[in-house]
């Protein structure tokens, strides 16, 4: 399923930057494959929690299962309508906000039997952001059973912090970085 992504990436190999800008602007038909990848291989969940670069594909694969989704916002990247309701004295719905600088912000009300929740990142580095928005959920009652994402940079080692916590991680593709640039991982098989 990740071929064609492969292809389109991998023309812009081996420049970080234009790695980075083809990665950033997939096409909608580029974006659909790695959807219908990622689709196959997620396990039940209630919510989609998208980081802010994944948030079209998050609300794409949403679409799919029928399910909500939020987006985790780093720490003073609230959204309107939260920074409203802070500035009203209300109480906006973040109890969790000073714990690790990041917060997750559910404007619309969610049902309330939300249970189990996966994550969704355009780019998979040293996984420190999907640990600490997983941390969040938990705080909320929600299990975070699964990492996606679009592209998994294998030498940082997230997919390795994460799936110690017990989560599944699941990558279209797999970069490795070498000293001629970002090329497609050759070390180990794809588990996918």
């Amino acid at each position: 399923m990740a071929r064609p992504l492969l292809a389109v990436l991998t023309r812009a190999l081996p420049s970080e930057t234009l790695f980075e800008d083809r990665l950033s602007d997939l096409s909608l038909r580029d974006r659909t494959a790695v959807l219908d990848h990622l689709n196959l291989l997620m396990p039940d969940f209630d919510l989609v929690i998208a980081l802010p670069d994944a948030e079209k594909m998050a609300r794409g694969l949403a679409r799919m299962r029928g399910m909500p989704v939020i987006v985790a916002q780093p720490d003073g990247a609230l959204s309107a309508e939260t920074e409203h309701k802070q500035l009203n004295g209300k109480s906006a719905d973040l109890p969790d906000e000073e714990v690790n600088h990041w917060s997750l912000p559910t404007p619309d009300p969610l049902p309330g039997d939300i249970r189990t929740a996966v994550i969704l990142t355009r780019q998979l580095q040293a996984g420190l952001p999907e640990l600490l928005v997983a941390l969040l959920a938990a705080k909320r009652g929600w299990t975070v059973r699964a990492v996606a994402a679009v592209v998994e940079r294998t030498n940082f080692r997230g997919r390795t912090r994460l799936e110690l916590q017990g989560m599944a991680v699941h990558a279209a593709l797999q970069i490795a970085d070498t000293p001629r640039g970002p090329e497609p991982e050759r070390r180990f098989p794809n588990p996918e």
